[in-house]
């Protein structure tokens, strides 16, 4: 039957059965961060491409669209899994559908939150090591990676007044009006520490609205610096009030207004406040002093003299995105804060504590203030020797085995045999020790990876599932698979369809045909055509909906999902096993994607395995994630001798060939 199909024949429809490969998506305001510290919402990026491009246009309420970016130069920061370490990566497709399901929310112990579809990815740490792993399937507990330490692209030259909204004479500017005569000013040519800490200041302290700033404080340290740095700048006048007794300059300027919105920093209520990219992008010294300012400005120290020490520092803001931004800076340092937030007057505030006094040190030695009780305060906080090991590694029976191979003793490798049997017990072992063992072990790998990963391993305390009926969207990082968002956690893309669709079409799996489903699980690619061994094969790759789905509704519950909620999932899921049974009447070969890492009997639905044998439809079984420690693909082939088995990774194409080559057996 197999050769009579090859022969005759020529175009194949191939199905793709296994863990769901669709919707690995966010919502459209998770915030990304790109290369040179721009912060866009994903929806928001999607619709600036979509205003540019023809076909989107003509389809207002598409189903379901990707755009091809890769001549548009968008750089993010991404995680690379395999060195852990972030990186400037071009983005290739931007990714959008429309969804209607369970969407998760996954909050960290340090209050970094995620909102994904159950499919989307996040980069995880256990005993196996690094591993991607869908919302659907992370646990409380689990650790997950966010930054410790990035950078931006650096820049210190400030763009150059446009000739349309200034008019121009020698080193000073007007802005154009049709209602008044603006006053004229000075700008600056180059970024410096001068520039940097105005912007502090009226990000921090200041009513920004078109044509006026009011900067108030009562630090008089701080209102002279203000003062001298207005006039040294801008050559502005300004006028001195006291409001409600607390001292404020005023300076009246639609020139200036204008002059800082042309490079994107805009008059914003204090809720809408965010810091402008030419900030986030400034080398060390001139990040040091924007974020000295923000903290004299706005930076709280708990006073431990009177018994209040909490041992925090902190900054809080109306503005969730600038105190996430400030996070990403103080990543330039290695500090790495929790956030979490506190309500006055009913109104919420995000508060970035920066708690340890290892961060505490860090912060005094590269930033400091200057501002003397706060000063006092926080070197009383680095006195303490307190480490606070909010971020630990749950990798202990990973560095077991490793010791044992490299035949150690525990006080050898783990520098200390006091502490071992607690961290084995609780599966913890804290940064500064993993540290130490890899400045006495500079040949181990394995300690140098971790060490001086540009990541922190971020545990999970909180799971919830709401029902979601919009769009959601994804990016495609080829290679790396993966993409910083504003809050510093890390999300990630990949499936097996795309490694397909990439290697044979240089493209991922996302043009696809809408098949009209109430869920739209179903993704087809056209016409992919191999060449292997003097053989030729062109092909539909169809992605159905996936094979590992939980029909019993109290599998839901777990998530704290409401028990009517949990049955009516259950029901969809159902149903969505159902269609891909419905799709296998179409299918001239079939492969069975599974996790060979898991129990390969608890993930195969039972009535599609006997729906294929019944239909001697050929069949080829791909084991996926064999990167894996926990990796058993005999397992499988036991499970399964009928079908040919073939252990892949698809996020790093390992074995792709050999996997090719079964399907050109299954079908010669």
């Amino acid at each position: 039957m197999v050769d009579k199909l090859f022969q005759q024949k020529r175009h194949i429809k191939m199905g793709l059965y296994g863990p769901p490969n669709s919707g690995k998506c966010v919502t459209p305001d998770t915030g990304i961060v790109f290369a040179d510290g721009t912060i866009r919402p994903i929806g928001e990026v999607f619709a600036s491409i979509q205003e540019n491009t023809y076909l989107i246009k003509k389809i207002p309420d598409f189903t379901e669209a990707y755009v091809d970016v890769r001549d548009k130069n968008l750089q993010v920061l991404s995680l690379d899994p395999e060195t852990l370490k972030i990186i400037p990566k071009q983005v290739a497709l931007v990714y959008a559908q429309h969804y209607k399901g369970d969407i998760h929310h996954i909050r960290t112990r340090s209050g970094r939150v995620i909102t994904t579809t159950p499919e989307h990815p996040l980069i995880s740490l256990s005993n196996e090591g690094v591993q991607k792993i869908r919302s659907a399937d992370l646990q409380v507990g689990q650790a997950v990676a966010i930054s410790h330490y990035l950078r931006f692209d650096q820049h210190i030259i400030v763009p150059q007044p446009s000739t349309t909204q200034f008019v121009m004479e020698g080193n000073r500017i007007q802005a154009i009006s049709k209602f008044h005569n603006p006053k004229s000013m000075t700008f600056p040519t180059t970024i410096n520490a001068s520039f940097t800490r105005f912007i502090a200041y009226v990000l921090a302290e200041s009513n920004h609205v078109p044509n006026r700033i009011k900067f108030s404080n009562t630090d008089q340290g701080l209102l002279d610096d203000f003062l001298n740095i207005t006039k040294e700048l801008f050559s502005l006048p300004v006028i001195h009030r006291i409001n409600k007794g607390v001292p404020e300059i005023e300076i009246n300027s639609k020139t200036l207004t204008d002059y800082l919105s042309s490079f994107g920093f805009h008059p914003a209520l204090s809720g809408d406040k965010i810091i402008p990219p030419l900030i986030m992008g400034l080398p060390d010294h001139l990040v040091v002093e924007f974020l000295r300012a923000m903290f004299d400005s706005e930076g709280y120290v708990a006073d431990s003299k009177n018994g209040k020490r909490k041992g925090e520092l902190e900054l809080s803001s109306k503005s969730k995105l600038m105190v996430e931004q400030i996070q990403l800076l103080l990543n330039r340092f290695g500090i790495v804060g929790t956030f979490r937030t506190k309500i006055v007057d009913d109104v919420p505030y995000t508060v970035l504590a920066i708690t340890g006094s290892d961060n505490h040190r860090i912060f005094r030695d590269r930033i400091g203030f200057t501002i003397s009780y706060k000063k006092e305060r926080l070197e009383e906080l680095c006195k303490a020797g307190l480490k606070r090991n909010v971020f630990t590694l749950p990798i202990v029976p990973l560095l077991e085995e490793e010791r044992q191979r490299l035949k150690t003793t525990q006080k050898e490798f783990f520098l200390d045999d006091k502490h071992v049997a607690r961290m084995k017990r609780d599966n913890r072992i804290t940064y500064h020790r993993i540290q130490d063992m890899a400045g006495q072990h500079p040949e181990n790998k394995t300690l140098q990876q971790f060490a001086w990963a540009d990541t922190l391993w971020d545990d999970i305390v909180e799971l919830s599932i709401e029902p979601y009926d919009g769009y959601v969207y994804d990016l495609t990082i080829e290679d790396t698979h993966t993409f910083v968002i504003s809050n510093g956690l890390v999300a990630s893309n990949t499936t097996l369809a795309n490694r397909i669709c990439k290697d044979w079409l240089g493209e991922k799996m996302g043009t696809v045909s809408n098949i009209p489903h109430e869920t739209r699980e179903i993704q087809i690619k056209e016409k992919i055509h191999i060449k292997h061994k003097n053989k030729e094969l062109t092909f539909s790759l169809v992605d159905t909906p996936g094979i590992a789905t939980k029909i019993d509704y109290e599998d839901f519950l777990k998530y704290k999902m409401p028990e009517k909620q949990a049955k009516t999932r259950a029901k969809e899921a159902t149903k969505g096993v159902i269609e891909a049974i419905k799709w296998l009447d179409d299918m001239d070969c079939v492969v069975v994607v599974l996790d060979s890492t898991l129990n390969p009997y608890s993930q195969v639905n039972v009535t599609i395995i006997g729906n294929l044998a019944a239909r001697d439809i050929p069949v080829v079984i791909a084991g996926n994630k064999i990167d894996l420690k926990k990796s058993n693909v005999k397992k499988i082939e036991s499970a399964f001798p009928q079908y040919d088995v073939v252990g892949i990774s698809a996020i790093h194409g390992k074995n792709m060939e050999e996997f090719y080559e079964s399907l050109f057996k299954i079908l010669k």
